[in-house]
């Protein structure tokens, strides 16, 4: 008889901390003396028995607009899309950050072995590119040129200044 009382507080034991594991503040309000579950809801009003117009409508897929304030359900938002850059756009940004980068070093006489490495590793981090992404990105701008043509663009810049 001794050992059903013992295996039974061990399951209420087991069965309250996965409780109180799953709701923390349920431990903290019972330590306390608070109730745990008050729940203060409005008091439902019946509506005529006639009236189900407004229940089952269906509303399609519509997406939320943004400005809505309050608590939102983020599952139902839709993106809005980003605007589509062409791969040009994307080399033409990329090159002109690793240029960016390379004239701040040399105003600061940094230059040396390892500059383009460090570099390079830079505007990977910055663009997020792997180390493939990378190597085809300078196949296509020495391919193209678009290293000289953006010092070419950024010295007349850096003399007006």
């Amino acid at each position: 008889m001794l050992k059903i009382f013992v295996k039974a507080a061990i399951l209420v034991f087991i069965i309250l901390s996965i409780y109180f594991i799953v709701n923390p503040s349920a431990c903290s309000n019972m330590l306390m003396g608070r109730v745990t579950n008050s729940r203060e809801t409005e008091p439902m009003t019946a509506q005529p028995a006639g009236d189900h117009s407004e229940l089952f409508t269906p509303t399609g897929d519509q997406p939320l607009a943004t400005d809505v304030t309050g608590v939102v359900d983020t599952n139902t938002l839709t993106e809005e899309e980003a605007p589509a850059y062409s791969q040009d756009d994307i080399d033409y940004a990329i090159a002109s950050r690793y240029v960016e980068l390379e004239n701040e070093y040399a105003k600061n006489n940094m230059l040396g072995k390892d500059t383009a490495q460090e570099i390079s590793y830079i505007v990977m981090d910055d663009f997020e590119l792997t180390q493939q992404e990378w190597e085809s990105f300078l196949q296509r701008a020495t391919e193209s040129n678009l290293f000289d043509k953006i010092r070419s663009e950024q010295l007349p810049a850096d003399t007006a200044k």
